[in-house]
């Protein structure tokens, strides 16, 4: 069992590195509002996990944990529970428009992030008065009705941040943000009655894994997602480098690009380099480097996959 838990602790921290890694990356490379609290998730999960290694390391000490320890622990891993769900609501608000059609979805998921934040701060008051020696908080901690509560408000939660994420998209978003966000979703989705399932396990008294939760299982998937979005930036037409056969007329009338700017931004699209497009044209790579400056510039861009997603729309 031991073996298990050390295999699996050591998949999550990898994914889960490797997953900030790779938002980090989409986040040179795209413009968007969701990379930091994308990357403020994933920390949030490498320190809630990495906090009950620590419990688990604790708790099998010779003696147990030492009460003046296990209070600040549990206490941390409330608030870092509440953290995520601020940053969810964070999400819901960038990542959803304001206006249109089933516009009720983000308020509710938001809401019940909320519901979910003020039980993890009245979780963290029970232990504080049951650490002050109070019987009737360590009645409520221990009551079947409190822990299903919960159960079912984090499900709630979770599958409204999932709906959200696979429904309602701002139209200012990358498509590789957006294809990522849906992505979170189907986890979300999938993950929303695992909770339950664990509340009937243990109910019912049947063996399960010390030291994990399906929560766990769920920040897993969650990296693995997270990873890749280094795959979205190198797959063309997928959310990655966008293809583009021609600039819209329109659109090069609106960022006032010359034709020979816009014949540089499709030779850039098919991912050629700067001596490439010079050979190509039969200009010194001086010239392009010009070009090139000059269409980031019109196109307010600071990336070649930032670039092509304005010059497509």
């Amino acid at each position: 069992m031991q073996h298990f838990l050390l295999a699996f602790y050591i998949l999550f921290f990898a994914t889960g590195f490797m997953g900030g890694a790779a938002l980090y990356v989409l986040g040179l490379r795209v413009r968007s509002r969701l990379i930091r609290p994308l990357l403020a998730f994933q920390l949030l999960f490498l320190v809630g996990l990495g906090l009950v290694v620590v419990y688990y390391y604790l708790e099998t000490m010779p003696g147990g944990i030492n009460p003046a320890i296990k209070l600040p622990l549990a206490i941390l891993m409330t608030v870092i529970n509440a953290l995520l769900y601020a940053v969810a609501i964070l999400l819901i608000r960038r990542f959803s428009p304001r206006t249109g059609r089933g516009n009720a979805w983000p308020a509710a998921a938001e809401l019940l992030a909320i519901l979910v934040i003020v039980k993890s701060l009245a979780n963290m008051g029970i232990h504080l008065s049951i650490s002050l020696g109070n019987g009737s908080a360590a009645a409520i901690a221990g009551s079947r009705a409190w822990n299903l509560g919960g159960f079912i408000l984090s499900g709630l939660a979770l599958a409204a941040f999932g709906l959200v994420a696979r429904r309602q998209a701002a139209p200012d978003e990358p498509p590789a943000v957006r294809q990522l966000m849906k992505a979170y979703g189907l986890c979300a989705l999938v993950f929303a009655p695992m909770g339950l399932v664990e509340f009937a396990v243990d109910a019912a008294f049947l063996p399960w894994l010390p030291s994990l939760s399906t929560d766990h299982f769920f920040y897993l998937a969650w990296n693995i997602v997270s990873m890749t979005a280094a795959v979205r930036l190198f797959t063309p037409g997928e959310g990655g480098v966008p293809m583009l056969d021609s600039v819209p007329e329109e659109r090069m009338r609106s960022l006032g690009l010359s034709a020979r700017e816009a014949e540089m931004a499709v030779l850039i699209a098919r991912g050629l380099a700067n001596k490439e497009i010079a050979a190509d044209l039969g200009i010194s790579p001086a010239t392009v480097r010009t070009h090139i400056y000059n269409l980031y510039q019109k196109a307010g861009a600071r990336s070649r996959v930032e670039l092509l997603n304005k010059l497509r729309c």
